[in-house]
């Protein structure tokens, strides 16, 4: 079993607010705002060092312009993560 260090976590949510985005963790999930609005959602699993990242479609132009953004932090933080995106809901643009 891989686990992770409460201050890695910590250091993930210092990373996103050190390069303009507000975020809130709970256990191993995050909540990413950008501009005031929620762009995204991440979640992580340790057991298979694997980041799900959820981008939502509701505020894609501003989800689209973090999201490499996003994606540089995690693989600062968790550079062993497999990082798994997705557009939330599902579907076309």
């Amino acid at each position: 079993m891989y686990w992770v260090r409460v201050s890695d976590l910590d250091k993930l949510v210092r990373r996103f607010r050190e390069n303009g985005l507000c975020v809130g963790r709970h256990s191993y999930s995050y909540r990413l705002f950008y501009k005031g609005k929620v762009v995204a959602g991440l979640h992580l699993y340790p057991g298979y060092r694997e980041a799900s990242l959820r981008l939502y479609r509701v505020h894609r132009d501003l989800a689209e312009a973090v999201r490499e953004l996003i994606i540089m932090v995690i693989r600062d933080v968790f550079p062993d993560y497999k990082i798994v995106v997705k557009w939330y809901p599902p579907g076309n643009p």
